[in-house]
């Protein structure tokens, strides 16, 4: 009983040992997110979009808003307002987000970067791929 258990343990530390050294070989590359994005000129087209439209909308909702006095309607509407301002979001910034992403992506696999994460999550070490993203998109 003793030996199997003597050996189970030796088995699992050599897979503890083989995910080490597997991850080892992992190369993690960081992105300051919302700097890319601030630099990036369709995010900022976008944001100015989603801006004039949500001044129209307000306009619109106001009045409805003003003219009502049941306070349930009045709660739809703000709600209605809210909801829609989310699909035009989502519709305008999913197609930016996601060439910002494909962009990480691809920069990561140019430089040998197998790990990605946010700035924000690193500590010490890494390499920074933000100004190459930031390029990227610019091209």
């Amino acid at each position: 009983m003793k030996k199997t258990a003597a050996l189970l343990l030796a088995i699992a530390a050599l897979f503890a040992f083989g995910a080490i050294s597997y991850a080892a070989d992992d190369t993690v590359g960081y992105v300051d997110d919302m700097g890319v994005l601030q630099q990036f000129s369709k995010f900022q087209q976008a944001q100015k979009q989603l801006d004039e439209l949500g001044k129209k909308k307000s306009n619109t909702v106001k009045a409805a808003f003003d003219k009502e006095s049941d306070e349930k309607k009045k709660s739809e509407i703000v709600q209605n307002l809210q909801f829609e301002m989310r699909e035009e979001e989502a519709k305008l910034m999913n197609p930016v987000l996601k060439e910002v992403n494909d962009t990480i992506a691809k920069v990561a696999k140019q430089k040998g970067v197998t790990i990605v994460v946010n700035k924000a999550l690193v500590y010490y070490g890494g390499i920074d791929l933000t100004q190459d993203v930031v390029n990227a998109l610019k091209k």
